[in-house]
């Protein structure tokens, strides 16, 4: 399932986003237990985009009221999400991560990586908020454990717009670090330690809202040549997908009012329905026409609304 969602994600988001530019620190590891410490601007829709940029698969940790359906459970289950609660979601809630933490530690014993956004609250905005102790819980847990290989990699994920689309994302992995701790160190200092180390690793290369210029981040956007022949088809997506487009937005904009999870419904929602509504109108389109001109708007729909988007991004 895993794999089935980050295939249909990444197609997906070669159509929703304009630009993703990735840099991968020259030493990032693959081969050994790692977490993946980041920012957290855009609610789930970080983790897609992290997780299908990142060449190995990816567990997560999500807000815990996610799995209260057991149906939604078994689903976020089979695409690596591993719940955890917070006091806000019950303190009766809290006992159950420890049962988190210990598959957290099973998983780092056969060398897997997790995702963990460790600022705990999520905020569209172009700052870093501070660091909360739970990555640094976990690190400490694995070490006490005997996991001495595990290694942090700080990453940050910069958007040059929250709310219109096609938009441009710049995503840094940073320069990993090995965790030591004196077994005689308290663990408030050794959180403390941690955390300074990991605000500035997720910090090196973050755009914030004082350097925010997102003309200047994609330097390769300049392409007058591409955009010259893209003009055509981008044209003919634009009028093939925009009022799809357009119904799933207003509708999204309507639900998700005053909150940060606009790119995630929206995303999601297009994720699922438009493979649908295009099958529709090609199957409707070949009964009424014929099978090859039900073929064709199956295949331009999706081919146009690519050209549109990286049209948008040059």
């Amino acid at each position: 399932m895993y794999y089935f969602f980050k295939t249909g994600a990444k197609l997906a988001l070669k159509i929703y986003c304009g630009k993703t530019v990735v840099h991968f620190d020259s030493n990032t590891s693959y081969d050994s237990p790692k977490i993946i410490a980041s920012n957290h601007p855009n609610s789930f829709f970080d983790a897609i985009v992290i997780a299908v940029n990142y060449p190995k698969p990816i567990y997560f940790l999500a807000r815990g009221d996610a799995f209260k359906n057991p149906l939604a459970a078994k689903f976020l289950n089979a695409i690596h999400l591993i719940p955890i609660y917070r006091l806000s979601e019950g303190k009766s809630n809290l006992s159950k991560n420890e049962a988190t933490f210990e598959r957290c530690i099973s998983l780092f014993k056969q060398n897997k990586t997790i995702l963990i956004f460790s600022e705990g609250l999520c905020v569209n905005e172009w700052q870093l908020r501070p660091i909360k102790k739970g990555t640094a819980r976990l690190a400490l847990m694995a070490l006490k454990d005997n996991i001495h290989d595990l290694k942090i990699q700080p990453a940050n994920i910069n958007y040059s717009s929250f709310t219109k689309n096609p938009k441009d994302i710049l995503l840094h992995f940073n320069k990993e670090f090995f965790i030591e701790s004196d077994s005689d160190l308290k663990e408030s200092v050794f959180y403390n330690s941690f955390n300074s180390q990991l605000r500035n690793g997720i910090l090196e290369k973050m755009i914030l809202q004082s350097t925010k210029v997102t003309v200047q981040l994609f330097e390769l956007r300049k392409s007058g040549l591409k955009k010259i022949g893209l003009s055509v088809p981008a044209l003919i997506g634009y009028a093939l997908n925009h009022w799809f487009y357009t119904i799933f937005k207003n509708i999204t904009r309507k639900k998700t009012k005053n909150t940060v999870f606009y790119d995630s419904v929206l995303f999601g929602l297009l994720l699922i329905c438009y493979p649908v509504m295009v099958t529709i109108v090609a199957i409707i389109a070949g009964l009424l026409l014929n099978f090859k001109i039900g073929l064709f708007l199956f295949i331009s729909f999706p081919l146009t609304a690519y050209c549109y988007s990286a049209y948008k991004a040059n």
